[in-house]
């Protein structure tokens, strides 16, 4: 356990040429077009609406207060800013999911020599599609209720010192889990037993998750964290989880 950190700074040591590779270079694209696409769709759509909402809240207000104009304009501004924060990490992880499995599975052949045998027709592309997306609402739905909790902790005094500290390391957990998650994934893991899997290596995930988080506070790099994390998880997935779950899928199938 005590080496589980260096570990985790190791895999994302061999990540960035690993990803840099030929077979491979193509992935920094989607994480990038995913970004413009949505960043463009949340801006043009808070952007309509703000003048209007600025415009019905002064209506509300004596015309003696009219200079309050630029603090609703401030007040919204950074209401959009965090809802542009949530929705844009959400959405980017949905709509680059089967971008980031495909990565997944690639790293792992490419390391082990392990075939995957998808589908890649249109139908099956869809299929595919959909399996990232019922993955990504299975995070959301163990994320949202459980960081909803820890905000209504930190309102509270005294407590809130605590639960700000949890906040940064429940954020680090979530981390780890959403970027481990293609891998076990692709290897038809179920997510409540990967977790378990992941809650055995604790010290692993939060540096995980951590190096993420620093990753992201970086201009530039922090366009392509989500396939460096993506290739990294995965050599994680290789060097200590594989064998755990060697032959599951084949297991799983016969017990349907």
């Amino acid at each position: 356990m005590i080496t589980h950190p260096f570990s985790a700074i190791g895999a994302f040591i061999q990540a960035f040429p690993l990803l840099l590779s030929k077979r491979l270079r193509f992935f920094l694209l989607a994480p990038i077009l995913a970004n413009i696409a949505l960043m463009a769709l949340l801006y043009t759509v808070a952007l309509s609406y703000m003048n209007i909402a600025v415009d019905e809240m002064m209506d509300y207000v004596p015309e003696w207060m009219s200079f309050l104009n630029w603090l609703f304009y401030l007040l919204l501004n950074i209401a959009i800013g965090l809802l542009m924060f949530y929705s844009f990490s959400v959405g980017v992880n949905i709509l680059a999911a089967p971008f980031m499995a495909f990565l997944a599975e690639k790293v792992e052949e490419q390391q082990t020599g392990k075939q995957f045998n998808e589908d890649l027709s249109a139908s099956g592309l869809l299929k595919i599609a959909g399996r990232s997306l019922k993955r990504e609402l299975q995070k959301l739905a163990y994320f949202l209720p459980r960081f909803v909790g820890l905000l209504l902790l930190s309102l509270i005094p005294v407590v809130n010192v605590v639960a700000s500290v949890l906040i940064v390391m429940f954020s680090a957990w979530m981390l780890a889990l959403q970027y481990m998650d293609y891998s076990f994934d692709n290897n038809q893991v179920p997510f409540h037993e990967m977790r378990a899997t992941l809650r055995k290596k604790p010290l692993l995930c939060w540096t995980f998750g951590f190096i993420i988080m620093l990753g992201v506070t970086i201009p530039f790099l922090n366009l392509f964290v989500m396939p460096i994390a993506v290739v990294a998880a995965t050599l994680l997935w290789i060097k200590l989880f594989s064998e755990h779950f060697v032959n599951y899928a084949d297991l799983l199938a016969q017990t349907r």
